[in-house]
């Protein structure tokens, strides 16, 4: 491969040989250092090979020590290209424009990229990090990666790791998001442990105060759990005021209804679609060829496209595609089973947006109510076991 190029490069001929004193040619080039390559015989008096430009400006004198006659086939390699092009002064100078003007553009940043982020939206990242100056249009020579990194560690509290790699003409940032950290108790301020919802008491862990319900009690949100006012006995007039702590589990409920429908709506696309344009040119969008939607009913898709060269070479040029999908309405009639089935899964989709993600779900429990009109309702019920219990100040709200 190295050799091809290297001969690429210098430039070379294929040239086809004639006469009866072939091998005695090939031997004399041999000894006056005469480079032959991809030598093939056609016949008895005829072969190809290929030969420098230089090897073939010597080759005169030999062809005539030996009665053959040369014969030029083909010329390959960067001179031969470069003579072609070389009266071609626009073109020259036009590729040399284009050399200089994308190593110009591939030395700024243009896109900020940003993985492993569950909890942290990717807008509060990037917001911090332009607030850093690493935003698109920056000299990527002049971003100091460590420094960033330090910075979102300290702004953020939870990220517990941040690499930012500057790759090509993009910013990538990779975190990792940590466990929040537990509240420290302040012990030296008094407060009781209170029920943040409605229950029924599962258990009761007393760690300092005193136990103010019990096991099977109904409790209402903010009753007091543990109290932090504890009597001492003889002084009923000067209690002891203290920290309360400990863990109160209770049984909750979180419960929504849904009407079953055995009329519903199911959007079909026709296969019409109509295309907006735009047109990007580093940070400003140009609008081409826009004009309202045809369509009554339609879905809205976006589809940008970047001009990169490879995954991180990404240029601040590209398009927006705004694509509408024109829908048919068409109105369904479903079995009554297909109905309540439909709206037992609506229902349970939205009590579970209010369940705690560390509550435990002990039962789920499905009901239909009927009204005097016919009306039914699907009803679903989450059972939880969850610690209700938060701290409160003594005298506070």
């Amino acid at each position: 491969m190295l050799l091809r190029l290297w001969n690429y490069i210098k430039g070379y001929v294929i040239i086809f040989v004639e006469g009866y004193f072939l091998e005695k040619f090939v031997n004399i080039c041999t000894r006056r250092q005469i480079f032959l390559w991809d030598i093939k015989k056609k016949k008895n008096s005829a072969m190809s090979m290929k030969v420098s430009i230089k090897g073939f400006k010597m080759l005169r004198p030999i062809a005539r020590k030996t009665g053959c006659r040369v014969r030029i086939m083909g010329k390959s390699g960067f001179p031969f290209v470069l003579n072609r092009y070389k009266r071609r002064k626009t073109f020259i100078a036009g590729a040399i424009l284009f050399v200089f003007l994308f190593y110009f553009m591939s030395s700024f940043v243009w896109s900020v990229e940003v993985n492993g982020n569950e909890k942290v939206t990717t807008e509060t990242i990037i917001d911090r990090v332009y607030q850093l100056g690493v935003k698109p249009g920056v000299f990527k020579y002049r971003i100091n990666p460590h420094d960033v990194a330090s910075n979102l560690m300290f702004d953020i509290n939870e990220l517990s790791w941040v690499s930012v790699v500057v790759k090509g003409t993009k910013v990538k940032i990779e975190v990792s998001e940590g466990v929040e950290r537990p509240k420290l108790v302040n012990k030296n301020s008094p407060c009781d442990i209170v029920a943040t919802r409605d229950g029924v008491i599962s258990s009761i862990f007393v760690k300092s105060g005193l136990e103010a319900v019990k096991v099977g009690e109904t409790v209402k949100k903010d009753q007091i759990l543990i109290s932090g006012t504890v009597p001492i006995k003889n002084q009923e007039d000067n209690p002891r005021i203290l920290h309360a702590m400990g863990d109160v589990f209770a049984r909750t409920w979180y419960d929504a209804r849904v009407p079953v429908e055995t009329k519903v709506f199911e959007k079909t696309r026709t296969g019409r679609k109509k295309d907006n344009v735009s047109l990007v040119l580093f940070s400003k969008k140009i609008d081409l060829f826009h004009r309202n939607s045809p369509f009554v009913e339609y879905d809205q898709v976006n589809i940008e496209k970047s001009l990169s060269i490879g995954e991180d070479l990404v240029l601040p040029f590209g398009l927006v595609i705004g694509r509408y999908y024109e829908n048919n309405i068409i109105e369904k009639e479903i079995t009554l089973d297909e109905a309540k089935k439909t709206a037992v899964g609506n229902a349970y989709k939205k009590a579970s947006e209010n369940v705690p993600k560390d509550a435990q779900i002990v039962e789920i429990n499905e009901s239909f109510i009927e009204k005097d009109d016919g009306q039914v309702t699907a009803e679903v019920t989450i059972e939880c076991l969850e610690n209700i219990g938060y701290e409160r100040e003594i005298g506070g709200n």
